[in-house]
């Protein structure tokens, strides 16, 4: 019985996952975009044929690692589920913001680099996660081959976060998931994750990932840049930059789409995880008011390394989707890559141009160092106390 209604459910899923390309007519939507499509860290001019404009489109697009819905994944330790399927779309986009980040870092282009790069997020890890119990227990780290697989991923959450398999992950539920898993990567030997979950970046703490200084600011960082040919590059780490925020309450505040916009059109921008009604979506790009994104809700069959080295087709979506931007869930996360101190510092100055330009529509905090969130939160103590005194006064 389990097994028919998982069979019905992915039918379920695959058939509204066609539809939507076919009564949505998305070619035909593109066609009638004459604007600038910025996607990921690209931009593709009006000035070209409409056919070539598509085309490129698509084949920056066939180019991301898509991971969707699996079906017939090896049961989890803790779970006789053997799929995904309904609530495992807000992992498939964080594997995805994940993956695009480290494949951009390392300019991946060659077969043999992206199985290595989608084989860490392999639905059949081969039994890894036995070692990796281990390993957490004995708090010793090794790398493993499949780091990010589903397996791993559903153990770290029912520990430490308290989620069953099949329950429904939130943003930043995958993120603190991920973040704790990256150090059994091999790409944590030259990466590192920034993740601020108080709608804030903070510099200070960029630069401590990024260079292991505690105590930079934006004149350390600047004489750091004027030097940067001058230092090795094994003696600092790239950073995938993960910001969760909100542009409005229960509804998307317009005010705050002019400044997302921007955010989407800089050379560092890797993505947005989002999504639309409890459907988890990965966000590439847009085109004028409308977002170009990758749907996770697709079912096909899990593979293992084996089946992951001899294909790797069902990594690749043909599909390009649009929503327009008054549509989405204003729950975001902005994903960034930076590689080095030239990078960071013009990063930094950007979202400095931008709190300037946009005043309170900027909709994360902006902070040079630790020390100002200390300053922050006393004065917001302060507020506070001096409420409660004039409420007993009254």
């Amino acid at each position: 019985m389990q097994n028919l209604c998982g069979s019905l459910l992915s039918r379920w899923y695959n058939t509204k996952f066609n539809l939507t390309q076919y009564v949505y007519d998305i070619d035909k939507q593109l066609r009638q975009q004459d604007k600038i499509i910025h996607i990921l860290n690209e931009t593709i001019p009006n000035d070209a044929d409409i056919d070539q404009r598509i085309e490129k489109l698509k084949q920056i697009c066939s180019k991301i690692i898509w991971f969707s819905y699996r079906k017939n994944i090896p049961k989890f330790q803790v779970s006789s589920l053997t799929s995904d399927t309904g609530w495992g779309c807000m992992i498939r986009v964080a594997q995805m913001a994940l993956a695009q980040i480290i494949r951009y870092y390392h300019y991946f282009t060659k077969p043999e680099q992206l199985i290595v790069l989608i084989r860490h997020f392999i639905d059949d890890d081969d039994n890894e996660l036995t070692d990796f119990i281990q390993q957490i227990q004995k708090n010793k780290i090794e790398y493993f081959h499949a780091p990010f697989s589903i397996q791993k991923i559903v153990h770290y959450a029912k520990v430490e976060l308290k989620k069953e398999p099949g329950d429904w992950y939130k943003s930043d539920e995958i993120l603190q998931t991920l973040d704790y898993l990256f150090k059994y990567s091999q790409y944590s030997l030259n990466m590192e994750i920034y993740i601020n979950y108080d709608c804030a970046f903070i510099l200070q703490d960029a630069i401590q990932q990024m260079f292991n200084h505690q105590e930079g600011n934006e004149l350390w960082l600047k004489e750091r840049a004027k030097n940067n040919n001058q230092f090795d590059l094994y003696d600092h780490k790239g950073i995938c930059i993960f910001l969760p925020t909100r542009i409005g309450l229960q509804n998307i505040n317009k005010d705050y789409l002019e400044v997302l916009n921007q955010i989407m059109a800089l050379p560092y921008f890797q993505g947005m995880i989002g999504g639309v009604s409890k459907r988890a979506l990965y966000f590439v790009g847009r085109i004028q008011d409308y977002l170009i994104y990758l749907d996770p809700h697709f079912v096909q069959n899990a593979q293992n390394f084996d089946d992951l080295s001899i294909n790797q087709a069902s990594y690749t979506c043909q599909n390009i989707q649009l929503i327009h931007n008054s549509l989405i869930d204003p729950s975001i996360v902005i994903c960034l890559c930076i590689r080095n101190a030239l990078e960071l510092l013009d990063l930094w100055q950007i979202f400095q141009h931008f709190k300037q330009e946009y005043q309170e529509l900027f909709f994360f905090s902006l902070l040079e160092t630790n020390n100002e969130i200390e300053m922050l939160k006393s004065f917001q103590q302060i507020i506070e106390v001096d409420n409660e005194f004039v409420s007993i006064a009254k």
